[in-house]
């Protein structure tokens, strides 16, 4: 994950809150709206879903507009558009894997112990090993990590899928290790995984 700078919520949004419209209301009646918020949101995250850093432009996968906070047990925040976030749709990780889990019981309790896409500094809680996983930086403080730990859980990041596609991210960077920065970034242009990208030009960068 890494920290999202959302924009001015979309008209649209304060549009269907005023008309009492229910989320599935707003989708069907307003399409392009719709559609506006989906294009805004991939353009805010950088075309990366907001939990997995997964590209949103492959043709494969199912992109939707996530409630982080479930719209379900949250229907005052089902318009608020620091809650919504383009995502892949995929129960092994992720948005679907997250609303699996938080039910009205425990919602309470999950997001006060997990970070969201608009936290601060995200990088400075994930690592990046070289197997691919992802885990808590070193230096957190307890609390930090146990945060960290938790949001891990909370979006199954360390599923087959995700952590393979990372590792091969990884190893196809280190092979072009000799080029430019500028040049490494551009080969990567629409492959998602950013933090990984980033974690490694700086691990290239004190070697050179």
């Amino acid at each position: 994950m890494r920290t999202i700078v959302k924009s001015d919520s979309p008209a649209c949004l304060s549009d269907a809150k005023r008309k009492g419209w229910s989320w599935d209301d707003f989708v069907e009646n307003d399409r392009r709206g719709y559609q506006c918020c989906r294009q805004l949101a991939d353009s805010e995250q950088g075309g990366e879903c907001a939990y997995t850093e997964m590209p949103l432009n492959n043709q494969q996968a199912v992109i939707h507009l996530d409630h982080f906070r479930k719209k379900s047990i949250y229907p005052n925040l089902r318009f608020d558009w620091n809650n919504l976030f383009a995502a892949v749709k995929d129960h092994r990780f992720g948005a679907d894997y997250k609303d699996n889990i938080v039910d009205g019981k425990n919602a309470g309790q999950i997001y006060c112990q997990v970070l969201s896409p608009l936290t601060s500094e995200l990088n400075a809680y994930f690592h990046y090993a070289t197997n691919g996983e992802i885990e808590p930086k070193s230096g957190l403080t307890e609390d930090d990590k146990n945060k960290a730990e938790k949001t891990i859980e909370l979006f199954n990041l360390n599923e087959g899928e995700l952590v393979s596609r990372r590792r091969t991210m990884m190893a196809q960077i280190s092979n072009y290790r000799d080029l430019p920065e500028s040049d490494i970034r551009d080969c990567f242009v629409g492959a998602g995984f950013s933090s990984v990208l980033d974690q490694e030009i700086s691990f290239i960068s004190m070697f050179t």
